[in-house]
């Protein structure tokens, strides 16, 4: 989802974003290698799509965008974090076109790289005031410990069925982009209704996300963004394609309900934000991204 050119307020604040990624950590670095380790991936152009919806969300109550630049760019350098992490655990070997991190600068330096960029976030986080920094800590956490969920139904400890598979996508992948649409309202202290809108919104999103890219997986469009080689099936990584499939044994009908039920959290999403203004758009990025029938196209 390339939220760039949505308007000029929140293109103007995503460029803004892009140049803190690729050269301004404000830490001094004693260590080349770690320098190197955590700008690998800050030096990729990414989707950028957790800082556009932190803009999207402060847009949707009436906020300034770019006061949220910092936190925008905290939310980025702890998905970034997430990436690091996740490529050792899952024994990657591409990220964006490249080595992952720990292929390319050793297992040891990618851990610390993504604990320095934790430890930026929280440091770029905390003018916000404390209840940011306590969304954004237990965003972390929610991470973690959708990662660990992760990991166990991959060593064959935990038997994956729909409820956990949602857990795990719920944990760690829909948690923060739920904080990012929503910690704008979290910050101004709107009200309980208001931040719980725009964070079931992020919710129901990160869902559909994750749905998508186990459906792109399990179709194996590389066009679509699948990553050669990383085949959920054979590495038995928690995917909602082959959860269905265990139940009815028919791959084809299996992806066709794993669309509805990406359509169906999609149309959760679009109605919690239909309340906001300024959000048209938004929606229809939201509808061309989870186009259905693109991937629909896959299987005939």
């Amino acid at each position: 989802m390339n939220l760039l050119n949505i308007n000029d307020d929140v293109n103007n604040a995503l460029l803004s974003v892009e140049k803190v990624l690729e050269t301004n950590f404000k830490w001094d670095f004693k260590s080349s290698i770690l320098k190197e380790a955590t700008f690998h991936l800050l030096s990729v152009k990414g989707k950028l799509l957790r800082p556009g919806l932190v803009f999207i969300g402060a847009e949707a109550i009436g906020s300034v965008v770019e006061e949220y630049i910092d936190l925008a760019t905290a939310i980025e350098y702890l998905h970034i974090s997430s990436l690091i992490h996740d490529d050792i655990i899952d024994k990657d070997d591409k990220r964006r076109g490249k080595e992952t991190v720990h292929i390319k600068y050793g297992i040891e330096n990618a851990i610390l790289a993504g604990d320095a960029l934790i430890a930026r976030a929280v440091s770029l986080s905390a003018k916000y005031g404390e209840r940011v920094v306590s969304k954004i800590s237990g965003t972390a956490f929610q991470m973690c410990d959708g990662e660990a969920l992760d990991y166990s139904v991959q060593e064959g400890k935990v038997k994956q069925d729909f409820n956990g598979y949602l857990e795990v996508a719920r944990r760690k992948t829909a948690s923060l982009i739920s904080t990012s649409l929503s910690i704008a309202s979290i910050r101004e202290n709107k009200e309980d209704n208001i931040v719980r809108k725009l964070e079931n919104a992020g919710e129901n999103l990160g869902i559909a996300f994750q749905i998508r890219d186990d459906i792109i997986n399990a179709v194996g469009s590389v066009e679509l963004g699948r990553r050669p080689g990383m085949d959920d099936a054979t590495k038995n990584r928690p995917n909602i394609v082959s959860v269905i499939l265990s139940e009815n044994g028919k791959k084809k009908e299996s992806i066709e309900t794993a669309i509805t039920l990406m359509e169906d959290y999609v149309g959760q999403a679009i109605s919690k934000l239909s309340d906001f203004p300024r959000i048209d758009v938004l929606k229809q990025y939201i509808n061309a991204y989870f186009n259905p029938e693109i991937l629909r196209n896959y299987l005939y």
